[in-house]
């Protein structure tokens, strides 16, 4: 008989964690800054619900992209003897998040002030 030798299975990289309440408050505080002249209690509330939402997702996101960055697009799985490839996890969380996000924040520049509308449209234009 012969006896097959496995190798030790590699201890799991340790993830740093950069999804954390400091992270998503700081996040939420810099786009609040953008809101803070409107009047609208009722349109108030509903753009700073927004914004908590795309404060998480954009520190998730970059947390995904940081472990991306880190591991790879792909990881190789096993199961039994078979062995294939397939997408990182982070990479299908960044892109959910990420479309997510884009999506929110679009809706935020809809309910943006007239003034502050206009410094966007400004960064855009120096982006181009």
């Amino acid at each position: 008989m012969t006896e097959e030798t496995q190798k030790s299975p590699t201890k799991p990289k340790k993830r740093v964690n950069k999804l954390t309440s400091a992270r998503i408050k700081k996040e939420i505080e810099n786009l609040r800054k953008l809101f803070e002249s409107v009047d609208d209690p009722a349109r108030k509330e509903l753009i700073f619900s927004l914004i908590d939402e795309a404060a998480f997702l954009k520190v998730a996101c970059y947390q995904a992209k940081e472990e991306i960055k880190k591991e790879g697009l792909t990881i190789e799985t096993r199961n039994a003897a078979q062995k294939f490839t397939k997408a990182h996890p982070s990479a299908t969380i960044y892109d959910k998040y990420s479309k997510q996000y884009s999506s929110i924040i679009n809706s935020l520049i809809d309910y943006l002030p007239v003034h502050e509308k206009k410094k966007v449209s400004r960064l855009a234009a120096m982006r181009e």
